[in-house]
């Protein structure tokens, strides 16, 4: 058994395990971990795990597991969380250069308290991607800013937001491995007005409708400007209620300065008493609330 210190903290209801790993000295099964310190009513509860370490020629790594144990890709509310974490322990300042999933990122903190995050151009954006559903065929769009997500929009895969079950009805898509053989997050869009939408996402791994998603507010202000002709920034209403704000440069359907702005807030901070050969989190200790 061990004792782990770690951080709560969430990025505009999108919540978060932290650990600080940047002595080296975290070396346990990772998935397994996970899978036992975000479990909703055994764990902490969250939808991932973000853990720092050290890399050469950057300020730090972030490293992103799913609530499920798998390899999450990019999390945008979680790099703005690990950022904040970053400076409010003295791991380096603001502003900050980090490795996540194989890719550079930038993020400082605002004189408002908010953080943004500076992303990388995306891997790929398809405006009309052809979506199977049932005996239908949705015109989607494809965005991947480092993790995969398919775009819809109301008035063709949905008529009003708020009526969608969202579970069943993403789970056909996410599922859907002849379209997206590695899974794809799902997120629903709808015009609030001529430089705002409404968003609800199904995160891949969580396997569940999260509060917020940031790579899935990046995608879904892609895919606004493109069919909604909205300039930047786009600003994103969450399912928790908060606003994100997305930056960009447009070139026809090309995309690039990225910036995702929004929250990132430290809830509590603690250690758990982790029992490695049975996979359990045995104990909260010491624990201290910052909100």
């Amino acid at each position: 058994m061990i004792r782990i210190p770690f951080a709560k903290m969430n990025g505009a209801g999108n919540d978060f395990v932290v650990v600080d790993d940047t002595k080296g000295s975290f070396n346990i099964d990772l998935p397994a971990f996970a899978k036992a310190i975000c479990a909703r009513g055994f764990g902490v509860t969250a939808d991932g795990l973000l853990v720092l370490r050290t890399h050469e020629g950057f300020d730090f790594e972030m490293v992103y597991l799913n609530s499920d144990g798998s390899e999450g890709g990019m999390c945008g509310n979680g790099g703005r969380c690990i950022a904040r974490f970053a400076v409010v322990n003295g791991v380096c300042g603001s502003p900050m250069r980090f490795l996540a999933h194989r890719q550079q990122y930038r993020a400082e903190i605002t004189h408002h308290g908010s953080v943004k995050l500076h992303l990388p151009d995306p891997d790929q954006v398809v405006p009309h991607f052809k979506i199977p559903f049932d005996s239908r065929t949705f015109d989607g769009t494809y965005v991947r800013p480092n993790t995969e997500h398919a775009v819809l929009t109301s008035g063709d895969a949905f008529e009003k937001i708020d009526e969608v079950d969202i579970i069943p009805f993403a789970r056909k898509i996410r599922y859907n491995h002849d379209v997206f053989p590695n899974g794809a997050n799902v997120n629903l869009i709808e015009r609030a007005d001529d430089s705002t939408i409404r968003l609800r996402t199904y995160e891949r791994g969580v396997e569940n409708e999260t509060l917020a998603c940031g790579t899935g507010a990046v995608a879904s202000a892609i895919t606004a400007a493109i069919r909604y002709e909205m300039s930047s920034p786009v600003k994103i209403i969450t399912t928790g209620g908060e606003t994100l704000r997305v930056y960009f440069r447009r070139n026809g359907n090309g995309f690039s300065d990225l910036v995702l702005e929004g929250s990132a807030s430290m809830v509590f901070s603690g250690e758990v008493l982790y029992d490695q050969a049975s996979g359990k989190i045995l104990d909260l200790v010491d624990g201290q609330e910052h909100i």
